[in-house]
């Protein structure tokens, strides 16, 4: 965490031709069927989205699980987006399921993203992104897709405020406060008519078939309930069964209803669901029920190979291809990359079936070793991405499963790909009481300080369940380290009192069980809080108190941090000779551990200090010196700013203009091409140092 002077940054809306088109739509199913009254409703809302003179369409599409709400969405999306010339946005807001609804401030964020605004400049307030968003999508034309709402407060944050935009929200629940509060309309969806239906079963069976044995037909349909996930998965087994007649195998499901005794309470088409999912799971091979069931005790929502393969206890190519059939049966939904997931009925009747197949040791074995797998491989990544950081080293057995990430790309990758699932593996660690796994969890999501703030609040969460478990399972250590982790996130957050709060019971914790690195932390967590609260003088004697300490460590990189933020505060309080002592100590550091990103750092705050004391051609040569560096080094664009805007003031000093000039020029792009108000600055102060030099005037 670095400290500095607290700005506000105004993000403007860029220019419409820099602006992508993201189309985020899930692929169609091949063989939809039936719906003309719904797709005329929904044909019916362009009229509507383009009549509107002053806010956006808004429809909720409203059924029972299993009754093709995402099906019939996504189909008509596809059909009407090139009316959205902006783009389409899409996601799945997970309102019911075996995971967490997902929170409004991960989907701006996410949309934010793919919206062309950069990943510094969303903020982490809900509020903030929400103006944000609605600021980006100002006089755009764009298709939202809300799939799998929980409830109207879920979905209001994510609501573009201009005309000429359409969202669309599937939900369970009637959402009948858009409905009252933002006048959405509302298209129910009912169970299949007998025609869809039977268009359904011509479009998997052919028409051959179904036209052979209409009786068995009419039979399938009833005990389907005329619900359509039931039809699919029924008429999928079918398929693959050409040579057995459909009334066979209807009579095969109708044994299965009268057998399970459980459905008699259940309403028509819950019992439909659960005989047709019965009837398919016990029609599996052993291995692939085996992993079907398996899969129901998977916290997440979606899954790839490697940990099915946990699960599963086999090699990836086995289970890649047991994963395959049941994605052929319609048991399971590829969604690209080699990962999948399962409909929230299906997951729940997997877990169901996991139940009553496996033994309550079985179970705990398999979500031990999934929640252990996860807590490796995210604690691998996580050394790889903060290589020399202070960590948190807890035992975990080892796997046969462990995925080889190769650099710190792969470790992010991997990280970012699974962010839901570790939240999800998180929670659910912690419920289980296995600690372990649910510390080194906790521990890693740190890894969300590299993302854009709109993440924070996610880190924040995780870190508190792992403190949570630290105090359940007595692990003292554990809960010292967890409280400087979330003591940074909280000052990232500007959240300064319980920030304080954090390093300070980590300062008290580390004193009790004499843990000196925790304690040098905290000191260096409260200095950070009191920088960023601009009382310098404070700032600077707890580093000082925290220098011995950082001295005494195993490495070098704790002493040059303290040793930067001591040349900072120097610089703060003009007091540019002890700067410059503490800077060049922070160069030789950073030089001893290897450190490029650190040193180029020192090398700036090098200049600064020359800057200061008026030694202007040597400031120009440390910040030049850095310069080059930062342009070398992939994501250190605010960096290389801040150094070539030191250049530029020294150089405006000698009076080298035009060379300054571009150096302003070369920070904007540094600092990419959103109209932030430091943006706009330094593009006006390179043009005035340009036409003091008489040159032409820059763009």
């Amino acid at each position: 965490m670095q400290a500095g002077t607290i700005q506000q940054v105004v993000v403007e809306r860029p220019a419409p031709a820099e602006l992508p088109v993201p189309r985020q739509l899930p692929p169609a199913v091949r063989d939809f069927a039936g719906r003309d009254d719904q797709l005329a409703r929904l044909d019916a809302l362009i009229a509507t989205c383009e009549s509107r003179p002053t806010a956006t369409a808004i429809t909720t599409l409203a059924g029972t699980a299993g009754v093709g709400k995402t099906t019939l969405a996504v189909h008509w999306a596809h059909r009407v987006e090139h009316h959205f010339t902006d783009g389409t946005l899409f996601a799945n807001l997970r309102g019911y399921g075996p995971s967490a609804p997902l929170a409004p401030g991960l989907v701006l964020t996410s949309f934010l993203r793919v919206l062309g605004v950069r990943e510094n400049r969303i903020p982490a307030e809900l509020d903030a992104q929400a103006s944000l968003y609605r600021t980006v999508l100002a006089d755009r034309r764009v298709l939202v897709l809300l799939d799998n709402a929980s409830t109207a407060d879920q979905v209001r944050p994510l609501l573009p405020g201009s005309p000429g935009c359409l969202v669309l929200v599937t939900s369970r629940a009637s959402l009948t406060g858009l409905i009252v509060a933002e006048a959405a309309s509302q298209v129910p969806l009912d169970l299949f008519a007998l025609g869809e239906a039977k268009t359904l079963l011509r479009n998997i069976l052919r028409s051959e078939r179904v036209d052979a044995e209409p009786g068995a037909v009419a039979d399938l349909i009833a005990v389907c309930a005329r619900l359509p996930l039931a039809l699919r998965v029924a008429a999928t087994r079918i398929a693959i069964r050409p040579h057995t007649s459909i009334a066979e195998l209807v009579a095969d499901i109708v044994d299965e209803r009268n057998r399970l005794d459980m459905l008699s309470n259940s309403g028509d088409e819950q019992s439909a669901v659960r005989t047709v999912f019965e009837w398919s799971y016990t029609g599996l091979p052993e291995e692939q029920a085996r992993l079907f069931r398996r899969i129901g005790l998977h916290p997440g929502t979606e899954f790839g190979i490697p940990a099915a393969a946990v699960i599963a206890d086999l090699d990836p190519a086995a289970t890649y291809r047991q994963l395959e059939s049941l994605a052929d049966a319609h048991l399971l939904e590829p969604v690209g990359a080699k990962r999948y997931r399962l409909h929230d009925l299906m997951h729940a009747y997997a877990a169901h079936r996991a139940g009553l197949d496996e033994t309550a040791e079985a179970r705990h074995d398999i979500v031990t070793r999934l929640f252990t797998w996860y807590a490796r491989t995210a604690r691998a990544a996580d050394r790889l991405l903060f290589p020399g950081l202070d960590t948190l080293d807890v035992p975990l057995a080892p796997l046969g499963h462990e995925i080889p990430l190769a650099d710190r790309a792969e470790a992010l990758a991997w990280l970012n790909t699974e962010q839901t699932n570790l939240m999800a593996v998180l929670r659910a660690a912690h419920a289980c009481q296995a600690h372990d796994a649910a510390l080194c969890l906790a521990a890693s999501a740190r890894s969300l300080s590299l993302r854009e703030q709109g993440m924070w609040p996610i880190r924040l969460e995780a870190e508190t369940l792992g403190i949570r478990a630290a105090r359940a399972s007595g692990n003292r250590g554990a809960e010292a380290c967890l409280l400087g982790f979330r003591g940074d996130t909280l000052a990232d957050l500007r959240r300064l009192t319980e920030a304080e709060a954090d390093f300070d019971q980590q300062l008290v914790l580390a004193r009790e069980i004499g843990d000196t690195t925790r304690h040098r932390v905290a000191l260096v967590g409260l200095a950070q809080v009191r920088l960023l609260e601009e009382r310098y003088f404070e700032a600077q004697h707890l580093y000082q108190r925290a220098l011995p300490l950082a001295r005494a460590a195993s490495t070098r990189r704790p002493e040059a941090v303290v040793e930067c933020n001591l040349s900072r505060i120097s610089t703060f309080l003009g007091h540019y000779e002890q700067a410059l002592t503490h800077a060049f100590r922070e160069l030789e550091l950073r030089r001893q551990t290897v450190d490029r990103v650190g040193e180029a750092y020192a090398l700036h705050d090098v200049a600064v200090a020359h800057r200061g004391l008026g030694h202007h051609e040597t400031a120009i040569e440390f910040a030049t010196r850095a310069i080059a560096m930062y342009r070398e080094l992939d994501g250190t664009g605010a960096y290389l700013a801040l150094a070539l805007e030191t250049a530029a003031s020294s150089l405006e000093q000698i009076g080298a203009l035009t060379r300054a000039s571009h150096y302003l020029t070369e920070a904007c792009t540094a600092l990419g091409e959103s109209d932030t108000s430091r943006v706009k600055a330094l593009r006006g102060k390179a043009r005035a140092l340009a036409a003091r030099a008489g040159d032409r005037p820059l763009p």
